[in-house]
């Protein structure tokens, strides 16, 4: 007996709307005690959106309507300074 396949969750990116395994994509959560920040291991509650790690969706091509928009709330400067910093300093740690 072959053992059942396990199911993957596929996510879509917001800047660029590709799809792909939830694991593959970075989660940025927004919520009422921490604000808005990358959920790194997946496991924060709150509204989620996804980003994937293509070039295409850098740091600096990132869509603030788009994100905010799937976040359903606004994003303050100093948030979204520090939430752009976060994904960079993210993306190069880990390549």
């Amino acid at each position: 007996m072959t053992p059942a396949k396990r199911h993957v969750p596929l996510r879509t990116c917001v800047a660029c709307g590709s799809k792909g395994p939830k694991r593959s994509l970075t989660r940025i959560v927004a919520t009422a005690e921490i604000g808005v920040k990358v959920d790194w291991n997946g496991r924060l509650s709150g509204r989620g959106a996804y980003i994937c790690g293509d070039d295409g969706c850098s740091t600096a091509a990132l869509p603030r309507g788009r994100i905010e928009r799937a976040l359903r709330g606004r994003i303050s400067e100093n948030d979204w300074t520090a939430l752009t910093e976060e994904i960079a300093a993210g993306r190069t740690g880990r390549s």
